[in-house]
């Protein structure tokens, strides 16, 4: 048996017109990053927000630094619950701030004795800190003199004076003020 096999090789190649190589890309390069702030930057944005920042800013400047992460499921999940909570706090905060405020309404007047001399006028005058000594008396609830706002007391007399619970919240009440017995006695 015979076999006839021929094989035909080509050394020569065939003839190719140059022709220019085209290479397309069908990514787009990504230029923005999500991340969320670990901390306060100035005009940038403020703890715990979402934000788009150029790629390079945050390969450069917020990953080294530890300034923010990468938003991901997970943290996106965990940042909506914080929102959640907070907002839920501050409700409750402002609840407790309008029950204090009715509370302050409902008692109307604090009274306060004062040393007096003819004509009803005051030795010295009402400071803030004897009103506020006064509401923690009654009401077991400090609250700081700068939330206070009191007219300027420097006679007998009811006064008018609100305190900001809140920033939604104000509340009123009157301030009673009246002579001290022992400056009547010594008077007499």
């Amino acid at each position: 048996m015979s076999v006839n096999t021929t094989f035909k090789a080509s050394a020569v190649r065939p003839a190719m017109s140059r022709s220019t190589l085209v290479v397309e890309a069908n990514k787009r390069v990504q230029k923005k990053q999500k991340v969320i702030l670990l901390r306060d930057i100035e005009k940038l944005g403020s703890t715990g927000q979402l934000m788009n920042v150029p790629i390079g800013y945050w390969r450069n400047f917020l990953q080294p630094q530890g300034i923010a992460k990468i938003a991901n499921e997970r943290i996106l999940e965990d940042l909506r619950k914080q929102k959640e909570n907070a907002v839920r706090a501050k409700l409750e905060e402002k609840a407790q701030a309008q029950a204090f405020a009715n509370a302050l309404s409902t008692i109307g007047k604090f009274a306060l004795k004062k040393k007096a001399g003819d004509k009803d006028q005051l030795f010295g005058s009402v400071t803030k800190q004897e009103i506020v000594d006064a509401i923690y008396q009654q009401t077991g609830r400090s609250i700081a003199e700068f939330e206070l706002e009191v007219p300027d007391i420097k006679t007998l007399g009811t006064f008018e004076c609100s305190v900001k619970l809140h920033p939604e919240v104000t509340g009123t009440f009157n301030v009673l003020i009246q002579r001290e017995k022992n400056a009547q006695a010594k008077k007499k």
